[in-house]
C-alpha cells in the first residue's frame, strides 16, 4: 500500500491539530469551565484528529481491496488484521470519544478533554507511525 495524497492530508491535519492542541500548556479542568469557546475548541480539535484516524483506517481498507467496514471499530480491527496497527485498543478509546461527541455532546466531561491533552495527544503520533512504516514495508 502506498500512502497516497488522501491519507498524507489526513495526516497533516492530525499533525498540525495536534501542534495547535499541544500549545495549551496551562489547559485545565478550570480554564475549560471558565471558558465556552476554548472547551468547545479543544473538543472539536480532537474530534477532528479521531475523523481523520477513523478516514485513514477506511481508505486503508479500501485500498487493500478489502470491502467496507460498517463502523468506525471495524475499520480500526480490519487495519489491525492486516497489520497496519499493532492493536485497536490504543484507538478504540479515540472512537468512544468521537461517538460522545457527535451522539451525547451535552455530556463531555472536561477533565476527560485535559486528561486527552496531557495524555494522550501521543497516541495519535502512534497511528500515523504504524500507518507510515506499514506503507514504507509496503512499497
Amino acid at each position: 500500500m502506498k500512502v497516497n495524497g488522501v491519507i498524507l492530508r489526513k495526516i497533516e491535519v492530525i499533525e498540525e491539530t495536534l501542534r495547535e492542541l499541544r500549545n495549551l500548556d496551562d489547559l485545565s479542568t478550570e480554564t475549560l469551565d471558565k471558558d465556552f469557546f476554548l472547551k468547545k475548541g479543544v473538543e472539536r480539535a480532537i474530534q477532528v484528529c479521531v475523523e481523520a484516524v477513523i478516514d485513514i483506517a477506511h481508505r486503508i481498507v479500501s485500498l487493500e481491496g478489502k470491502p467496507p467496514c460498517t463502523t468506525s471499530g471495524k475499520a480500526l480491527e480490519a487495519i489491525a488484521s492486516l497489520g497496519v496497527i499493532v492493536s485497536v485498543e490504543t484507538y478504540r478509546p479515540m472512537v468512544q470519544f468521537r461517538n460522545v461527541v457527535v451522539h451525547r455532546y451535552e455530556i463531555v466531561d472536561d477533565e476527560i478533554l485535559v486528561q486527552i491533552v496531557k495524555q494522550h495527544l501521543d497516541d495519535f503520533d502512534k497511528f500515523i507511525a504504524e500507518v507510515r512504516s506499514y506503507a514504507k514495508n509496503q512499497s
